[in-house]
């Protein structure tokens, strides 16, 4: 009879628990939650958190629930501390300062709805005009609170859509007035400024292009990257890092090329820790960035990690390809030319193969090797091996226009030395 009473007791508690949680609600401030973090958060939902600690160490094991515990007793325990718990109670703690703080002049919600209903029948100066009112009723409130990141959000995706609707001198004037906001405070960003930079950066970029000009749009993409930092691992964060790592090494910012593909890997490692073949991937550019820095220790351990990883995949000859042209261009550097040569015509020797790579290897393949060559003393072959890799047809991406304006940059000093050397006396 007393465990009978027990297990009621028991069963009694977890429907109370149940819900007390069906019946939490968050302030609702009229914006749908990107897919991105709807998906994580029924991740968060169906799955416990777990520490670093413990996921490292493999799966957690359950202890039984003693039925003579009392459940009042275990109603009262602390709850184990977690970072996902750590971020929901200062978010709590945020809106509770919010809610306490009164409105003042005419409420920023019913400005935000107005301006949603002017956009939608698009009326974007009306819009644009409600919200800049919302932005300045909350101008003096915390950049985390959840009142001014809404309506920050509401006027970064109105520039957005204004460039989308090929109103771009508007767009530009509301976002470059949102990107200096931020640049004075940098807590107010989120995923809707990362969102807006890379998407301002890619249109800037491809106007500059077209009439002849080269801008690096590092600037912006590095201000939406600390921006982000503010906010979970996310696979868009992940994105945004890769991106301006490339960008930042292109420009010969190292600092904060590493600083950007070093968090690349920290949230690859969150959002897809089986997805080893992204791992090694993030981990060969990583070993590019150290080596441009000269850091060839850490260069070489990091085109290791990537090659092992690459094998233990079963990789395709292109991703297997580069880990080992990248190793050996690394290894030459250094100074061990045998093994480097060894390393760089064996990755040459998968052009070949029965199965076909894809560009971008059989560009980088054969620069990789020039460069083995050249260090090497073999400048014929290395000179060879670049026009190669130059007669490879260009995607049209910026990745590989960085790499043929290398290898030409690398050909004429290559040819120019050459040159130089035989009208010596």
């Amino acid at each position: 009879m007393h465990r009978r009473s027990a297990l009621l007791a028991a069963w009694i508690f977890v429907s109370a628990a149940a819900t007390g949680c069906a019946a939490l609600r968050y302030e609702d401030p009229g914006i749908p939650a990107a897919p991105e973090a709807n998906a994580a958060a029924a991740a968060t939902a169906a799955e416990p958190a777990i520490a670093p600690a413990e996921a490292a160490s493999g799966p957690i094991a359950t202890a039984p629930v003693d039925p003579a515990i009392d459940p009042a007793t275990r109603a009262t325990s602390p709850r184990p501390s977690t970072p996902t718990r750590a971020r929901l109670a200062q978010r709590d703690r945020e809106r509770e300062l919010d809610d306490a703080e009164p409105e003042t002049g005419r409420d920023w919600r019913e400005l935000s709805r107005r301006a949603r209903e002017h956009a939608q029948n698009g009326e974007f100066d009306e819009a644009e005009t409600l919200l800049e009112q919302a932005a300045l009723q909350l101008k003096d409130r915390r950049p985390t609170s959840t009142r001014r990141r809404t309506v920050f959000g509401l006027r970064a995706r109105l520039a957005h859509d204004l460039a989308a609707l090929g109103e771009t001198e508007r767009a530009d004037l509301l976002a470059d007035r949102l990107f200096e906001e931020v640049r004075a405070e940098p807590a107010l960003g989120d995923t809707a400024l990362v969102t807006l930079a890379r998407a301002t950066a890619e249109r800037r970029r491809a106007a500059a292009r077209e009439a002849g000009r080269s801008e690096s749009q590092l600037p912006l993409l590095a201000l939406a990257f600390d921006a982000s930092l503010a906010s979970p691992a996310s696979r868009e964060r992940l994105g945004l890092a890769f991106e301006v790592s490339g960008k930042a090494l292109r420009d010969g910012d190292l600092v904060l090329a590493r600083r950007a593909i070093d968090q690349a890997i920290d949230d690859a490692r969150i959002t897809a820790p089986a997805d080893r073949m992204q791992a090694a991937a993030l981990q060969i550019y990583k070993a590019r960035i150290e080596l441009a820095a000269r850091e060839l220790g850490s260069a070489e351990d990091s085109a290791q990690t990537a090659l092992r990883l690459f094998e233990r995949e079963e990789a395709d000859p292109s991703s297997r390809g580069v880990a080992e042209a990248t190793l050996g261009q690394i290894l030459a550097e250094k100074g061990e030319l045998e093994r480097a040569l060894e390393l760089g015509r064996g990755a040459y020797a998968r052009l070949e193969g029965p199965q076909p790579l894809v560009a971008h290897a059989r560009r980088q393949i054969p620069a990789c090797l020039a460069r083995i060559e050249w260090l090497a003393g073999e400048r014929e072959a290395a000179s060879a091996h670049y026009r190669e890799a130059l007669s490879v047809p260009a995607d049209g991406s910026e990745r590989d226009d960085n790499l043929i304006a290398d290898i030409k940059a690398a050909l004429v000093e290559l040819e120019t030395r050459a040159s130089v050397s035989a009208a010596a006396p």
